[in-house]
């Protein structure tokens, strides 16, 4: 009796933590879509592409800023990476999750970006600069 509870025990835990790295990976955002945006970009464009600012503010000067928060995940065709999970799942009745599932939400998980414009006088972009919220690299 001991035995059928220990074993309904771990199907259940694993049952419960099975394709969890599956759904993180089928549901990460794709890269944030940066390529035409720069110098001379009109402010409303910027905010259709990548979303209201986080915060606007003035300069000294009187020129618009504005700080924008974003996710930029990986490329469309890294999600192929599902077919590798289920595989390890079917194959280790789902004990890979116990890897798997860590790696997705550190390696693998989206940048949280940030990016800060100030805006002439027509509100176009003037200075226009991307980086990761850690600062450390660009997005």
């Amino acid at each position: 009796m001991r035995t059928v509870v220990i074993v309904v025990m771990l199907v259940s835990l694993m049952l419960a933590q099975s394709a969890c790295s599956v759904y993180k990976a089928a549901t990460q955002p794709p890269p944030a879509d940066l390529q035409g945006i720069g110098v001379g970009t009109p402010r409303q464009d910027l905010i259709q592409r990548i979303g209201p600012p986080k915060f606007s503010d003035t300069d000294p000067q009187g020129r618009k800023q504005d700080l924008f928060e974003f996710q930029s995940g990986m490329h469309g065709a890294s999600k192929a990476r599902i077919i590798l999970y289920l595989a390890a799942d079917l194959f280790t009745l789902c004990l890979a999750e116990i890897i798997l599932w860590p790696m997705e939400l550190t390696v693998m998980e989206s940048a949280v970006c940030n990016g800060f414009a100030t805006y002439d006088q027509s509100q176009k972009i003037e200075i226009w600069k991307v980086t990761k919220k850690d600062g450390v690299q660009e997005c």
